[in-house]
């Protein structure tokens, strides 16, 4: 009886070990596959970088408007007063500055040199020009520069070869006629705007007192011999060209046809 029971007691025994090992061979994988899904990290992929557009290419830049050295061209008619000092009573020691540019430019039949002109944009140009009294002028600029401002005593032209075109003004709206005419007499003829020393630099500003003329004129001169040295140009819109001029020789006197202006040009208009 006792066989019997310890018999029965083993085969209930067998049975549960027998289903426990089943039961954790079934578990087994999905311990394995549990722990495959915990234990494996997935590598996302990051969002693409957005793309960067490349920088727009600059617009060209437009073509230059051909400043005048002495003044005209449109921006001399745009009607728009610059800011400048109002004239204050002269003194008799700006009379005196006054006076000497004045004996200065009356005893030149003609002057000529060479000058590099900076726009108000900052390009600048060079090239020789060439003063005679009265009213004719020439500036012939150098490579790049296709260009040639010439003035016949009546009137201004900018010639652009490169282009040409040929632009005509009067030379009376032009503030520089001051300083062309027969007889030079700023005291008479302009606005002192003032007048400023340097220890090697006599500064006068002037404006004609004519109406139509617009614009300013500074003229700076070295202080020992009252020599020019170089003067800036305001437009009708305020803004300046200066002219630095250099190798200069007074009273060297050439033909009249040098001042002549061209015909021939594509184009050849008065304003």
């Amino acid at each position: 009886m006792a066989d019997a029971l310890n018999f029965e007691h083993f085969r209930r025994s067998s049975r549960l070990l027998a289903g426990a090992i089943a039961m954790s061979i079934v578990a087994v994988p999905s311990a394995f596959a549990q722990g495959g899904q915990t234990e494996v990290t997935k590598t996302v992929p990051s969002a693409p970088a957005p793309v960067q557009s490349a920088p727009a290419a600059p617009a060209p830049a437009p073509d230059a408007k051909t400043v005048s050295p002495i003044g005209a061209g449109p921006s001399w008619q745009a009607g728009v007063a610059p800011s400048q000092p109002a004239p204050q009573e002269t003194q008799q020691g700006e009379l005196d500055v006054v006076t000497k540019v004045n004996e200065y430019f009356n005893k030149l039949s003609a002057l000529r040199g060479t000058f590099i002109q900076t726009d108000p944009d900052n390009r600048r140009k060079e090239g020789r020009f060439f003063f005679q009294r009265p009213g004719k002028v020439r500036f012939d600029y150098t490579a790049p520069a296709n260009l040639k401002v010439i003035s016949d005593g009546r009137y201004l032209a900018i010639e652009d070869y490169s282009m040409n075109t040929s632009e005509k003004y009067p030379l009376d709206v032009t503030p520089f006629k001051l300083l062309l005419s027969e007889t030079v007499d700023l005291a008479k003829d302009a606005r002192i705007l003032g007048v400023e020393q340097g220890p090697d630099t006599t500064i006068l500003t002037v404006e004609d007192k004519n109406s139509d003329t617009a614009g300013r004129i500074r003229l700076f001169f070295n202080k020992a011999d009252m020599s020019l040295k170089e003067w800036i140009i305001t437009d009708a819109q305020g803004l300046d060209t200066r002219i630095e001029v250099a190798n200069l020789e007074e009273n060297k006197v050439v033909a009249d046809n040098y001042f002549h202006i061209s015909a021939t040009l594509g184009l050849d208009h008065d304003h």
